[in-house]
């Protein structure tokens, strides 16, 4: 478990950390005493760095297989005004007010690569936004936009530290495409290889992914 792994290298790192600030916090001399302290001192920040870290990766949900990551329903209000009922893969419904004529759910996501990922740990992920858009141009750029941030890192944002670098942990973002808004649509959006991929979980969404709305 990936999130598990996470937790346990951060744990070691703790445990090591506080055995050698100690070490480092015990000697004799105002030279010997002053280096200690200042090494200690840096584990130290290195180490609430690390609780940050915990803290934040347990924000994230580990992905289960056949799992969606959210469910989307459709109810209009009026002309390219849409209510939203967003249920995650906790059973956690919110709702939300989307103008326009698609919506589009954004997700983060955390995933081994090179030697690690041949150990097949699922990655973790994290909905992150859900906004709406515009097929007209111009409303695209003067009517009034919806967006709605889903989940905000505390402390520490260990997505953004790693996006575009280069570790065996990586960041990806991963965007479902834009779906049409449709009254009565349900939609289930699940994570493929090929990304975030919405699926028409009734009638009214299957025909509105025909091109019949």
């Amino acid at each position: 478990m990936l999130q598990g792994g996470l937790t346990g290298l951060a744990g070691i790192f703790l445990l090591v950390a506080l055995v050698m600030i100690l070490y480092f916090w015990w000697g004799r001399g105002w030279f010997i005493q002053w280096l200690k302290g200042s090494m200690g001192f840096a584990l130290l920040i290195l180490s609430i760095m690390a609780i940050f870290t915990v803290v934040d990766v347990w924000s994230y949900h580990q992905l289960q297989a056949e799992q969606p990551l959210a469910t989307v329903s459709v109810y209009q209000l009026d002309d390219q005004v849409f209510d939203l009922t967003l249920v995650d893969s906790d059973g956690t419904e919110n709702r939300y007010k989307i103008l326009g004529d698609q919506w589009q759910l954004d997700v983060r996501l955390l995933a081994w690569k090179g030697p690690v990922a041949a150990l097949g740990a699922m990655p973790l992920y994290r909905l992150d936004r859900l906004s709406g858009r515009y097929l007209s141009l111009e409303e695209e750029r003067n009517a009034e936009r919806t967006v709605y941030p889903l989940t905000e890192s505390r402390w520490m944002d260990i997505w953004s530290a790693l996006k575009g670098h280069s570790f065996w942990l990586r960041a990806e973002a991963g965007h479902a495409v834009y779906m049409p808004l449709v009254n009565g649509a349900v939609y289930a959006v699940n994570l493929t290889p090929k990304g975030i991929v919405p699926h028409p979980m009734n009638d009214v969404a299957e025909s509105a992914l025909k091109g019949d709305w």
